[in-house]
């Protein structure tokens, strides 16, 4: 798997809330984030020490896209490389070229329960419209 995509129309999500919900619930699970709030979206990454680590390869993250507008975004979630000072140049090719960006990890229990947990928190932060 390299990254799930979600499209989501007409739900009126402020979507900067929106990455701060989510850089949230990583921070809940004692991960170490980091959020880049750009005209276009968001760029969410979260890594943890450990065992983690080892099942996401030294330099894997946690990465989710979110980009577009209120009524109209898309969220992309997988696995990355780290991004030491981000900004919106070094991001950039993750919006344009996703597919080329995320990495394959070795399928895991865990790290599917972290994603589908992640998921289901998304969707009820959408659900209830984040202004």
């Amino acid at each position: 798997m390299k990254y799930a995509m979600r499209e989501y129309v007409g739900k009126n999500v402020n979507i900067s809330k929106l990455a701060d919900a989510i850089e949230d619930f990583f921070k809940e699970e004692n991960f170490k984030t980091q959020v880049l709030h750009l005209p276009r979206g968001a760029f969410i990454q979260a890594r943890k020490g450990g065992i983690f680590r080892s099942l996401l390869a030294k330099e894997g993250a946690f990465t989710i896209t979110i980009e577009g507008t209120p009524l109209s975004f898309k969220i992309r979630m997988g696995v990355s490389k780290w991004c030491n000072s981000p900004d919106e140049s070094s991001v950039d090719p993750i919006f344009s070229k996703p597919m080329l960006e995320y990495e394959d990890i070795p399928e895991s229990l865990w790290s599917y329960e972290i994603e589908h947990h992640l998921w289901h928190y998304v969707e009820t932060q959408v659900e209830l419209g984040i202004q």
